[in-house]
């Protein structure tokens, strides 16, 4: 019986000492609770032990979706969804710019002067190398340089001139880097003026220039009846027409009601010669004219 006793001892203790965890030295990256789990001769960790990981950088792209904005330059395209005076509203964002001014009324050194207006530039950082933008009364003190969302909707000033009347604004984080980023030329003025300058190097007649090159070509026919339709280009006045040519933000609006003022369109004239770094060429065939858009604002070559 006194044997069979200190059997049974002997027994149990083996059984405790197998059931105890091994001992396990805790690191920075492994909880102080961590268990090892023998799985044949490897050990894994357990499931329930959790690892520090670094916090991931904000997404830009989840930040403007959760809000519901869409870029500056699209709110104008599609402006009839976006009235104040119909109580709708929205969101837009993009780069804030420099304050707006106009020139002064008046003769000599006073015409001169810039006046100063109540609002800043809303550069859309999406298209159009800043050539893209909207007047916008900022409803905080944010800087220009700012990545910035608006909620508001579109009014008309007394000037009968549409701007973003901001209700509540939020901070974005930068943009990641994209395409825009890899164009030659520096940031565009913000509007639609066209500016003079020379052929830069490199520069290729639109028929033989490739997607992303500076490409130069001459108007030949008429002003577009609406944004989108392209303006018809060829290399020179009386060569063959070769495509459709549409510049930074043209494409058309909802439902076809295009609300654009004026200084909203670029005006461009037939047999005048500009130059842009064009985007993708889409051919339909020998008979009918590409259809390409500008990624850059056009400059007149004189």
């Amino acid at each position: 019986m006194v044997k069979w006793l200190l059997f049974a001892t002997l027994v149990g203790c083996q059984s405790h000492e197998h059931d105890a965890a091994p001992r396990v030295e805790t690191g920075s990256a492994v909880a102080s609770d961590a268990r090892l789990v023998r799985d044949g001769d490897e050990p894994r960790a357990d499931a329930r032990v959790k690892v520090d990981e670094p916090e991931s950088e904000p997404d830009p792209g989840k930040q403007i979706y959760s809000l519901g904005a869409l870029p500056a330059w699209q709110a104008v395209v599609d402006r009839n969804l976006y009235l104040d005076r119909r109580g709708q509203h929205g969101v837009v964002y993009g780069t804030l710019g420099e304050p707006i001014t106009i020139p002064a009324t008046g003769s000599g050194d006073a015409a001169l002067a810039a006046v100063a207006t109540p609002y800043l530039w809303l550069v859309d950082d999406t298209e159009g190398n800043g050539a893209l933008a909207i007047r916008v009364l900022p409803s905080n003190s944010a800087k220009a340089g700012d990545r910035i969302a608006f909620a508001g909707a579109w009014a008309l000033d007394d000037q009968r001139r549409y701007f973003w009347q901001a209700s509540l604004a939020t901070a974005l984080v930068p943009a990641p880097p994209s395409k825009l980023k890899e164009l030659k030329e520096p940031a565009a003025l913000p509007g639609h003026t066209i500016t003079n300058g020379e052929l830069p190097s490199g520069a290729r007649q639109i028929s033989l220039a490739k997607e992303n090159d500076a490409a130069y070509f001459t108007v030949v026919g008429a002003v577009p009846l609406a944004d989108g339709d392209g303006w018809l280009v060829a290399d020179e006045l009386g060569s063959t027409p070769y495509a459709l040519l549409n510049m930074p933000g043209e494409r058309a609006s909802f439902g076809a009601q295009d609300l654009r003022t004026t200084d909203e369109h670029w005006s461009l004239r037939r047999g005048w010669t500009y130059w842009v770094r064009i985007g993708p060429i889409h051919k339909h065939g020998a008979d009918k004219p590409a259809t390409i858009t500008a990624r850059t604002p056009p400059v007149r070559v004189k």
